[in-house]
C-alpha cells in the first residue's frame, strides 16, 4: 500500500448508484517502506469485541466542536453473504505485491456473522487473497474515515490494509498520492500509518514525517481512522490522534504539487494480501494460513 481544518472547497456529491463522488492499482501501491514515526499505545476501540457497536449516528460532534455528517457507511450485516454491489467492487489482480494473489472472487471476500471477512489462503497449491474497493461507486474529497476491524488470524507473510487511492489515478505512482490509514504485518503488535507522494517516495523528503506507527492489541477490535482536510491529514487509532502530515503550502509550484497531491477525490480499499520472499511482509508460512481480516464497519463523514 503503498495526512484538521475547514474543508476548503467542497462537499462533492455525485451520485452514480450509491456514489458520493473514486480507484486503481498503480505501479507500487501499498509498498510500505522504512518506519519513520514514533510509537504510542492507544486504548481499545469501540464495541465489546464480540458484536456490533451501537447504531451509527448520521451527525456527530467531536470534542473540539467539529460537526460531521455521515455520507457513506457499510455495517456489513447484509444476509446475502456478499458485499453490497452498490458500494463495492472486487479488487483486481495486478503486478504489485499486494495485488498479485487477488482472486477476484467472493470466496475470499464475504460477509459472515455481521462482518466482512477478507481471506488469504492457499487453494490447490495457489495463493488467493481477497480485497474490495469503492472504485467507481464512491469517491470523496476531504472528510473523516473510521473503520472498526480486527486481525482474526495473523500468519507470517500476512499484510492487511485499510487505505485510499486517487481517482482518477496519476500516470505515474505516487504523483496523485496515497493514504494508508492502517497496515498490519504478520503478528506485529503495531500498525503503520503512511502518506505516499512523489515528495516523500521519489524526492526522499522525510520532513514532515510521512510514516508513523501505533501500538495496538492486535487480538482485539480496534477503530482506525483518518481526518483529511485541505491543510493536513491526521491518523487516529481508537479516537486518539497520532501522525499528522501537513500541507506545507510550498512556494515552488512543482514542489508544492509533489508535497501535497491530496486536493482531489480518493476511494477506499480494504484488503488482505500475502507477501513472499523479497516483500515487506516477508515469507509466507503455509502452516499458519489462512490469514483472516474482519471488518465490523466503515464510515465516512464530511464537515457540516
Amino acid at each position: 500500500m503503498k495526512r484538521t481544518l475547514f474543508f476548503g472547497s467542497i462537499f462533492s456529491l455525485v451520485v452514480t448508484g450509491m456514489v458520493l463522488t473514486g480507484c486503481s492499482t498503480e505501479d507500487d501501491p501499498m509498498g510500505g517502506g522504512d518506519e519513520t514515526g514514533g510509537t504510542e499505545t492507544p486504548g481499545t476501540g469501540g464495541g465489546d469485541g464480540t458484536g456490533k457497536s451501537s447504531p451509527v449516528d448520521s451527525v456527530t460532534t467531536d470534542s473540539d466542536g467539529t460537526t460531521w455528517r455521515l455520507v457513506f457507511s457499510d455495517e456489513f450485516d447484509q444476509e446475502s453473504g456478499t458485499p453490497d454491489a452498490s458500494k463495492w467492487v472486487l479488487c483486481e489482480k495486478g503486478s504489485s505485491d499486494w495485488a498479485r494473489y487477488l482472486s477476484e472472487s467472493y470466496d475470499q471476500a464475504y460477509i459472515e456473522d455481521g462482518s466482512l471477512h477478507l481471506i488469504g489462503e492457499r487453494v490447490d497449491g495457489e495463493y488467493k487473497t481477497g480485497g474490495i474497493e469503492t472504485r467507481g461507486k464512491f469517491n470523496f474529497e476531504y472528510g473523516k474515515v473510521e473503520c472498526r476491524a480486527r486481525f482474526a488470524t495473523q500468519p507470517s507473510g500476512g499484510h492487511t490494509g485499510i487505505w485510499m487511492m486517487p481517482s482518477p489515478p496519476a500516470e505515474q505512482w505516487p504523483k496523485s498520492g496515497e493514504i494508508d490509514i492502517m497496515e498490519h504485518l504478520n503478528s506485529e503488535k503495531k500498525i503503520y500509518e503512511t502518506i505516499h507522494s512523489w515528495y516523500c517516495d521519489d524526492m526522499d523528503k522525510t520532513d514532515p514525517k510521512p510514516q508513523g506507527t501505533a501500538e495496538v492489541d492486535n487480538d482485539e477490535w480496534n477503530t482506525y481512522g483518518v481526518i483529511w482536510t485541505a491543510d493536513s491529514i491526521t491518523f487516529t487509532v481508537n479516537g486518539e490522534k497520532y501522525l499528522s502530515y501537513p500541507n506545507l503550502h510550498l512556494e515552488n509550484a512543482e514542489n508544492a504539487a509533489y508535497q501535497w497531491p491530496f486536493d482531489h477525490q480518493f476511494y477506499l480499499i480494504l484488503s488482505q494480501s500475502l507477501g513472499g520472499e523479497g516483500t515487506w511482509a516477508g515469507p509466507i508460512d503455509n502452516s499458519e494460513l489462512p490469514a483472516i481480516f474482519e471488518v465490523d464497519w466503515i464510515r465516512v463523514y464530511q464537515q457540516e
